[in-house]
């Protein structure tokens, strides 16, 4: 195994728990390591840090995974898998045939993501290392989990970045006909293959139970809503009326497929249209509950700027539409967003709707996104309930 040394002072980040070795904190000569290769990795001191695997094309040039000197093998690579999925089933979700099994860095695997749908995994690799270790992955998940079917989405863009090709298939097995999974007692439907993300949103599970204890009696809009989870969800908390928004009309197909099947048709009714458009011309004092979780607005750190005015605008116009008491839920799943940058932009809507916001909580990814205290690259969602106050009142 090559060895490879950090510029004087860089190990100071890696020793406190990142998983990241930047290329611009390698002395050594990156063209001469192998790309996918084992290396050992130390500080300019010649103290040891643990072992990754590098590419050199990258600009994250390399991800530990083992401790000094251990290149993982099948055996190690096993006990990962164990570890993260026990987690899962016998503390957070226990029961639950629906949950993310692996999330990357947070459990040990650099690259590499795994989400449960009953009998059905989904695989997501988006690093060079990983994806030379794929086929193993599958076989240790087979071993442990015996899934119908193996679904690789190896379709992220970032893939890119790591010269790996955009891909998807059906890597081991058969997928049924219709795939239903079950979580919190809502039914919903997914499409492992052809569905945002690996077919879910499961990052959002939790803050969609927690919705409940706001909605009862209440008229909820769901904006951006996707397949519908928001909006069951305030239908399963006793909501009144649930209008789900949403500009793709598959989208809106799939909300009603599972409204209906939930027997929630009658309280939820789905329209294809622009968010935007549609709180414009939204009633004031219409609505109770609005939740807003678009789609990232800043996939890159350059991004920000707009996504800022995005958000700002988002909210303010979703404010306009409330009054005073009203209840607003509103998300950002843009990573380089950071929390405090995304409540400013809310507070921001807030002075520009001529409404104050009292925050009633404030939340994060679900508990099988687990975040590396050490490295705040794990941790990407954000979700604050707020209480609209009149400008001007004490509350």
């Amino acid at each position: 195994m090559k060895e490879i040394r950090l510029h004087p002072g860089r190990e100071k980040r890696v020793l406190q728990g990142h998983r990241w070795i930047f290329s611009n904190e390698i002395a050594d000569r990156l063209p001469e390591f192998e790309p996918g290769s084992w290396v050992d990795v130390r500080s300019a001191k010649g103290v040891p840090l643990g072992t990754g695997y590098i590419n050199p094309r990258s600009l994250i040039a390399v991800r530990l995974m083992s401790p000094p000197g251990r290149e993982p093998d099948r055996d190690f690579l096993r006990r990962l898998i164990a570890e993260a999925d026990a987690l899962r089933t016998d503390l957070l979700y226990p029961g639950s045939t629906c949950y993310r099994a692996v999330y990357g860095e947070s459990d040990g695997l650099p690259g590499l993501v795994v989400d449960r749908y009953g009998d059905v995994l989904v695989t997501q690799v988006t690093t060079l290392g990983m994806s030379l270790m794929e086929n193993m992955v599958h076989e240790l998940l087979a071993e442990r989990f015996h899934p119908r079917a193996v679904v690789s989405r190896n379709d992220s863009p970032v893939r890119t970045l790591e010269g790996l090709p955009l891909e998807k298939k059906v890597a081991h097995g058969e997928l049924p006909g219709e795939l239903w999974v079950e979580i919190d007692g809502i039914q919903l439907r997914v499409d492992p293959l052809e569905g945002q993300k690996t077919g879910l949103f499961l990052d959002q599970r939790d803050n969609r139970l927690a919705l409940r204890r706001w909605v009862k009696g209440k008229r909820v809009l769901d904006a951006f809503c996707y397949n519908g989870a928001w909006s069951l969800s305030a239908a399963a908390g006793g909501a009144a009326e649930v209008v789900g928004v949403d500009d793709s009309a598959l989208a809106v197909g799939q909300a009603e497929e599972n409204a209906a099947r939930n027997g929630f048709g009658e309280i939820c009714s789905f329209r294809q249209g622009e968010v935007f458009r549609f709180l414009r011309n939204a009633k004031k004092g219409g609505l109770d509950v609005v939740i807003l979780d678009p789609p990232a607005f800043a996939r890159t750190r350059n991004a920000l700027p707009e996504a800022v005015k995005g958000y700002t605008d988002l909210n303010r116009r979703a404010l306009l539409a409330m009054n005073p008491g009203n209840i607003l839920v509103t998300c950002s799943c843009s990573y380089h967003m950071s929390g405090e940058m995304f409540l400013s932009a809310v507070l921001q809507a807030g002075k520009a709707s001529g409404r104050q916001l009292k925050l009633l909580e404030m939340r994060g990814q679900a508990l099988d996104h687990p975040s590396l205290l050490a490295m705040p690259e794990t941790s990407y969602l954000k979700c604050a309930v707020l209480q609209v106050i009149q400008a001007g009142s004490p509350g």
